[in-house]
């Protein structure tokens, strides 16, 4: 009885022995099998992980590109102190991958972009975060907050001028005669003297010249390219090309015109009464411009109005001089009123000259004379800097370019 008792206790503990090496192999093979497991998990996420990297890196370049490009963006990032935006791209690039950017505003033209990347492997992810501080350098225009610049005289004899706005500035002389009245808002700058005859009067926010402290600093006079080969040119731009003679002949057949874009005329331009011109854009020409200044048997008023369109510069820009008034003339423009000579207005003999201009004025020399109705000049930078092609920015910059995390 004893024996067969000692033969099951026996046969139990094998059993058990069996039960308990066969678990534990068990467990073993387990811990081994998760552990390969988690090695193949671990591969396939570095793996993943260069492209994980270029891809975030896609991010801040898409995010680049719109501070350069898209007019929404480049506008707010360079304007805005505090503006933010954030966009995401799905399985565009790599399959199962996507990107979320953000850009942040800390000051204005300054930004921090973020751009996190994930890529989905079997039941895992591979994630980067990259980041960039984007920077673009202010760049102040030389006349900025000036509505009229002139690099020789200003000069005025029986006109009334309002600036609205902007100051005025001269490399030389302002000089005003004979029952002059003009209001400038900001301040009126001269490098050598200003002269207010005991007729006339200047109201502006402050005089300075070489006699009145802070002596003015001359001020080198902005330049347009008007005919060179690079594609900048106003002549490369044109939407239209004109000789004089054709200029002259579609006014003569279209009295009333319509024009839209750059308007380049190579040679002299002369709008007299009977003709009216309406511009969507710039009236260019590298010959003088001027606007009823020329006789005619018309009895309506020679009209010039110019206006901005968005994305096209836009004003009356002659690379010699130009001519306001003499008769009868309407004349409105939205932008830069340019001479590379003289800039005279002026009234005739019992004639009604209205001028009004939004944008700025930059001549050689300006001159008013006898223009007995008000003449208004609003300051419009934006208009002015179009107009002149003045880089108000630097390209767009990466200052920091750095890995956060993944």
């Amino acid at each position: 009885m004893e024996e067969i008792y000692n033969n099951q206790s026996k046969k139990g503990f094998l059993l058990i022995a069996s039960l308990f090496v066969l678990s534990t192999m068990i467990i073993i093979v387990s811990f081994y099998l998760s552990a390969v497991l988690q090695e193949i998990r671990i591969s396939n996420i570095v793996d993943a992980s260069p492209q994980a990297y270029y891809l975030a890196e896609a991010g801040i370049q898409e995010a680049f590109w719109k501070l350069q490009n898209d007019s929404a963006y480049k506008s707010s990032f360079e304007n805005s102190s505090d503006w933010s935006a954030t966009f995401t791209r799905n399985d565009s690039i790599v399959p199962n991958g996507s990107y979320t950017v953000t850009i942040q505003n800390m000051a204005q033209a300054h930004a921090l972009i973020t751009a996190t990347s994930t890529i989905s492997v079997r039941d895992a992810q591979s994630q980067r975060v990259l980041k960039a501080d984007a920077f673009k350098a202010l760049n102040e225009s030389p006349v900025d907050d000036v509505a009229l610049f002139s690099n020789g005289n200003i000069s005025s004899i029986g006109s009334k001028i309002q600036v609205i706005g902007g100051g005025l500035f001269t490399n030389n002389n302002l000089d005003l005669k004979f029952f002059s009245d003009w209001e400038v808002e900001q301040d009126a700058s001269a490098v050598e003297n200003i002269q207010v005859g005991v007729s006339s009067s200047l109201n502006a926010l402050s005089e300075h010249d070489k006699n009145s402290p802070p002596i003015p600093s001359e001020i080198q006079t902005p330049q347009i390219d008007f005919d060179s080969d690079d594609m900048t040119s106003l002549k490369s731009r044109a939407d239209s090309i004109y000789t004089k003679q054709e200029f002259m002949n579609l006014l003569e057949d279209f009295p009333v015109i319509e024009l839209d874009g750059i308007i380049y005329v190579t040679g002299d331009v002369s709008i007299k009464k009977g003709h009216s011109l309406t511009v969507n854009g710039t009236l260019v020409a590298d010959g003088s411009i001027s606007v009823a200044n020329g006789f005619s048997n018309e009895e309506s008023p020679a009209n010039l109005y110019v206006y901005k369109q968005e994305g096209i510069a836009s004003g009356v820009i002659s690379k010699k001089n130009i001519t306001f008034g003499g008769f009868n003339a309407n004349i409105y423009i939205e932008g830069l009123v340019y001479s590379g000579g003289s800039l005279r207005i002026q009234d005739g003999i019992f004639q009604n000259v209205s001028v009004a201009i939004e944008g700025g004025l930059i001549a050689q020399d300006i001159n008013a004379l006898v223009s007995w109705n008000p003449i208004t000049i609003t300051l419009n930078q934006a208009n002015i800097n179009e107009a002149l092609g003045t880089a108000l920015f630097s390209q767009v910059l990466f200052i920091n370019h750095w890995e956060e995390e993944y």
